[in-house]
């Protein structure tokens, strides 16, 4: 029995013992779990507390872009051509937005007359970075605006914003100078910072687009805590946009509307320069387009309209577009036989034709005729330049050649770019003999030679290189820097000239007085439209052919071109400057189909002169800061 006993005894002992070990260790074991705990906890809220604090921002803390205000364009007196009106618009940002369906339904509600496309507008959401602010409409009047924001708690995600639309106070009378902004393109995403911005916009053409970078500006952006409604709380941080730089140009604005108008309703172009400094007082191209209608948002159907359009609105005709220069090359033709020795005062004679032989044709003979068909008899180079005789430039350019022509041509700025900034500038062709080799494939024909000599053949110049060419002739022969951005250089109208186009001062001078002849002596190609004043204008008249004129239709009667279909008529064009006795300004113009230069150009010319002889001859200049 006490043995049973003393076993059972010992055996609760060792049981006893055996429990007391096992609650220990567990007690032990829970000791050190909650100490790791602990450790843990302390760890994440002492050591990784910044770390966690960050990952917990990024959840509740958005960041957009600020788009900077675009810098303004300015004439030379300091008078807005572009500028930037305040813009009522909606966006949305996805990331705020708990159902975009629901939310564009809603808008669509508070403002019917939007009119989203929901199923289109969410296509172009997905595509969007979700904390990226969304364009759904711009041009908002301000009773919409208004009532986008008193409904504001209605639209999750959607907000109003107040931005910046472009525009063009002189409109259409400006616009192939200016230019427009429009959306960014796919190919300027990696090359243009602004290409983040949803709906950002830059240049296309003209100032636009030559000084976009600096118009622009440079972005900004915020950091917004926002809660878990997706409101905003506050902001956190800010880095403010740079508004974009200005640009002011050397034209006049009331000269341009000026010239513009007598454009109207023709196609066609006016250049007017100053001969003294360079500067480009109007680049004119019509007919023309409102640039606002870009920055407002252009429908298909305009768009349309505008690329199909025969007269091609879109295309700025003062620098993109190149005609035969016709007998307005015939100055230039008579500096280069000045140079190469022929004597001014030598008589030829034109009897309304000049021939050459020709193998290639059945008759061995190729006939070059003069616009008057009787003829001018016998004429010296005063005369020749007077009554613009073909025959006459024909003889002295096929004893001067090709090559002395194009030489001079190109000293005075045919047959390269006027400009260096315009990326749409055409800088046309000025022929000889390597020219036609390299391009053509063929060799020089006299033939060539003497269509070049009025201005035909292969001959293609701009309306911006011809009012140059003339005001490098009346200023002396002195080299001009053309330009049209107001500069340092050219503002203070101390003009440097790097060097003489000519070495015989009395070459232009003949020149010179067979153009002051031309428009103001009786017989003059431009002399009915002389100006009766103080002041009077000199200059050239051109006629430049589209077409082939058969030898049958010669002999029937040459079909006048009013009867004409309007792509197969003459171009019309004058060059002009004045005041003759001392030139400040040259022009030129160019009639698309127009006829001769005497009946469609000339008039014109003289309407402008009178404009500038009574308004501009001194323009009011206006220094602007950050230019």
């Amino acid at each position: 029995m006490y043995q049973k006993n003393k076993d059972f005894i010992f055996q609760k002992y060792d049981s006893d013992q055996l429990i007391n070990r096992r609650a220990a260790l567990l007690t032990i074991g829970k000791g050190s779990v909650f100490a790791i705990l602990a450790s843990r906890l302390a760890y994440l809220q002492i050591i990784e507390n910044d770390n966690y604090s960050s990952l917990s921002d990024d959840n509740r803390i958005t960041h957009r872009l600020i788009e900077p205000e675009r810098g303004f364009i300015y004439d030379i007196s300091g008078r807005s051509i572009a500028t930037n009106k305040e813009d009522y618009q909606a966006a949305i940002i996805m990331e705020e937005t708990i159902n975009i369906n629901d939310a564009l339904k809603a808008f669509n509600f508070i403002l019917p007359n939007a009119k989203l496309n929901v199923p289109e507008t969410i296509k172009k959401i997905k595509k969007s970075k979700k904390f990226v602010p969304i364009k759904l409409i711009d041009n908002l009047a301000w009773e919409e605006f208004a009532q986008l924001n008193s409904n504001i708690h209605k639209l999750k995600g959607i907000y109003p914003v107040v931005g910046f639309r472009r525009y063009y106070p002189k409109s259409e009378s400006h616009a192939h100078l200016v230019g427009y902004i429009s959306s960014i393109e796919e190919k300027e995403v990696y090359q243009n910072p602004f290409a983040k911005l949803n709906n950002a916009k830059s240049g296309k053409i003209g100032i636009e687009r030559s000084f976009d970078e600096s118009l622009r500006g440079v972005l900004g952006n915020k950091s917004i805590e926002i809660n878990a409604m997706g409101r905003e709380i506050r902001e956190i941080n800010r880095i403010e946009s740079k508004r974009g730089k200005n640009v002011q140009l050397t034209i006049d604005s009331e000269l341009q509307e000026f010239c513009y108008k007598q454009l109207k309703g023709v196609s066609g172009s006016i250049s007017v320069t100053n001969v003294k400094t360079g500067e480009y007082l109007a680049l004119v191209s019509s007919p023309s387009y409102d640039p606002n209608l870009f920055s407002t948002g252009l429908d298909n159907k305009k768009w349309s309209e505008l690329t199909t359009d025969k007269f091609k609105p879109l295309i700025n005709k003062t620098i993109s577009n190149n005609y035969p220069p016709g007998s307005t090359i015939k100055p230039l033709v008579a500096i280069a036989a000045l140079e190469s020795g022929i004597n001014p005062n030598t008589h030829l004679y034109c009897n309304g034709k000049h021939e050459i032989g020709d193998t290639s044709l059945e008759s061995g003979v190729k006939v070059f005729h003069c616009w008057k068909k009787e003829g001018h008899g016998n004429v010296d180079m005063h005369d020749a330049i007077k009554v613009s005789c073909d025959v006459y430039f024909y003889q002295i350019a096929r004893e001067i050649g090709i090559n002395k022509i194009a030489e001079v041509c190109k000293r005075f700025g045919l047959g390269k770019e006027v400009f260096d900034i315009f990326y749409e500038e055409k800088k046309g062709v000025v022929p000889d003999k390597t020219w036609k080799r390299q391009n053509l494939g063929e060799s020089w024909m006299v033939g060539g030679t003497l269509s070049a000599g009025i201005g035909q053949g292969f001959f293609l110049a701009s309306s911006a290189q011809l009012s140059l060419a003339l005001a490098q002739i009346v200023n002396g022969g002195k080299t001009l820097t053309p330009s049209i951005i107001v500069n340092q250089k050219n503002h203070d109208l101390q003009t440097k000239y790097d060097s003489r186009l000519i070495a015989n001062a009395d070459h232009l001078e003949i020149v010179k007085q067979s153009l002051n002849s031309a428009t103001n002596l009786a017989g003059g190609t431009s002399y009915r439209s002389r100006i009766l004043g103080d002041f009077k204008m000199g200059g050239k008249t051109g006629t430049s052919q589209v077409r082939i004129i058969s030898q049958k239709e010669r002999e029937e009667g040459i079909i006048k071109n009013k009867d004409l279909p309007w792509e197969e008529r003459d171009h019309g064009l004058f060059i002009g400057y004045g005041p003759v006795d001392d030139p400040l300004y040259a022009l030129s113009i160019i009639i698309e189909h127009g006829g001769s230069g005497s009946s469609a150009a000339a008039p014109l010319a003289k309407e402008i002169f009178e404009y500038i002889f009574k308004n501009k001859m001194n323009i009011n200049r206006k220094t602007l800061l950050n230019v």
